[in-house]
């Protein structure tokens, strides 16, 4: 297998609270929750391809602040790196691949079923919030 491909996730907050975002698509992934994201395409940065995700999927603008540790392995082939963001302007609709979305206070983070791979990049995420990324 030659190089993987990027998909990357937001760990958007706003208030102190981290959304989360519940998949419609495709169905054994449907109504288990991740961070927003996607893809990185040929000649994208991941920042870029954060930030233009997340206007696409969500309808908002954000910027992208510090990458969260590790990386995530997902289906054969791709691997999941997340980005702690700012939401800049906006709010956040389900408009692509996601059906509902929760804004979650610290207390209320693990109240949803997160995608497995999400779950270590939650926990990074988490630190790095409360480091006062």
């Amino acid at each position: 297998m030659t190089e993987r491909i990027v998909v990357v996730g937001a760990a958007l907050m706003s208030d102190g609270r981290l959304l989360a975002a519940r998949r419609s698509a495709p169905p054994e992934l449907a109504g288990r929750w991740e961070l927003p994201g996607g893809k990185v395409e040929p000649g994208e940065t991941p920042e870029h391809a954060l930030v233009r995700e997340l206007r696409e999927e969500l309808g908002v603008e954000a910027e992208p602040l510090e990458r969260v540790p590790g990386e995530w392995p997902l289906k054969r082939g791709y691997v999941l790196r997340v980005w702690t963001a700012r939401l800049i302007s906006g709010e956040p609709q389900p408009l692509e691949d996601h059906d509902e979305l929760r804004w979650l206070t610290p207390g209320e983070v693990w109240d949803v079923d997160w995608l497995d791979q999400d779950v270590p990049a939650v926990k990074g995420a988490l630190l790095k919030l409360d480091a006062g990324a």
